[in-house]
């Protein structure tokens, strides 16, 4: 009997152990997939182009953020007001043929999407808010905050030989700051147009315009925009 007990608790502490061991290697994998998806590009600086043209960046307006599946209420309720302008802005770029660059954040990492799945590869979540008018077939697709980073945002950026960048989406806090981060990084001019950004609060988009405006972005509103283009 002491023999079975014995054997019985080795059997518990093995499968205990493997437990522990399972959770600390997705713990690990986690962190380090937030981390580098946390990390914003120097990039190589941009060309002096013969003909340089600005680009609109629309940045994650999907379902998990502003859309039907979206966690976030404050979000969801700015959400009309935010998609109707970036609409606006893409179709005047379109109608002058200066590129629309659509931004999504797409998650293949099981071990993530196990914790949350909202922007899970093939999901609704990760899909285009089906409000945001996706004119064009320029398409971004990101598992970071930078929408440079291991993405083919450069080589469009290149190909239509833009130097100046108007950025607008979510979240002003996150990845529209990193991706801020690392247009400036490669020299680009960029603008920031604010009734078409969005972050958690009122309070947050206040304090991250001044954090642009600290760094010698133009903040400008979309009246003006369309007396620049």
């Amino acid at each position: 009997m002491a023999q079975h007990k014995r054997s019985l608790k080795k059997i518990v502490l093995a499968i205990l152990g493997m437990l522990v061991l399972t959770v600390l290697v997705v713990v690990i994998t986690i962190l380090f997939v937030f981390y580098d998806g946390s990390k914003v590009s120097e990039g190589k600086p941009i060309d002096h182009f013969t003909n340089p043209k600005p680009a609109l960046l629309v940045i994650d307006v999907q379902e998990a953020t502003t859309g039907a599946v979206s966690a976030q209420d404050w979000y969801k309720s700015h959400a009309d007001s935010l998609i109707g302008n970036i609409n606006h802005l893409a179709a005047n770029f379109h109608k002058q043929n200066l590129p629309v660059i659509f931004i999504r954040v797409v998650m293949t990492n099981p071990l993530v999407n196990l914790i949350n799945n909202s922007f899970e590869e093939g999901g609704q979540g990760a899909q285009f808010d089906k409000r945001l008018h996706t004119i064009g077939s320029l398409e971004v697709v990101k598992n970071g905050k930078d929408s440079f980073r291991k993405t083919s945002l450069d080589s469009i950026l290149n190909s239509h030989q833009v130097n100046e960048l108007f950025i607008t989406g979510l979240d002003a806090a996150e990845c529209v700051n990193a991706t801020t981060e690392a247009a400036l990084n490669r020299n680009y001019k960029v603008y920031m147009v604010k009734e078409a950004l969005l972050s958690k609060s009122a309070t947050a988009m206040d304090s991250m315009l001044n954090v642009f405006e600290q760094r010698g972005i133009n903040i400008i509103s979309a009246d003006s925009l369309e007396d620049i283009y």
